[in-house]
């Protein structure tokens, strides 16, 4: 996977996560991890850079937004992404 791909998928995710949850609600990190094809290794390099900015938090089990990764999300929204 290529730095722009990772960005991408990473946007979307956070786009998606904004659109279908509320603050602090949580997602199953599977429903994540079989979006992006069952690829463990890109599950875990978009969650790590996805937790490094600061957009989402993850647990083994569940994936959710901070407050920046809403703000993100509707910028994305917004962009139409």
């Amino acid at each position: 996977m290529t730095k722009k791909q990772l960005i991408v998928k990473l946007a979307l995710i956070v786009s998606t996560l904004g659109e279908t949850t509320e603050p602090g609600q949580t997602v199953p990190a599977s429903m994540i991890y079989l979006a992006l094809g069952s690829n463990y290794s890109e599950y875990q390099a978009i969650a790590s850079v996805g937790e490094s900015v600061g957009w989402i938090k993850t647990t083994p089990e569940t994936v959710s937004l901070t407050p920046a990764g809403r703000v993100k999300a509707k910028a994305f929204q917004a962009l139409g992404v």
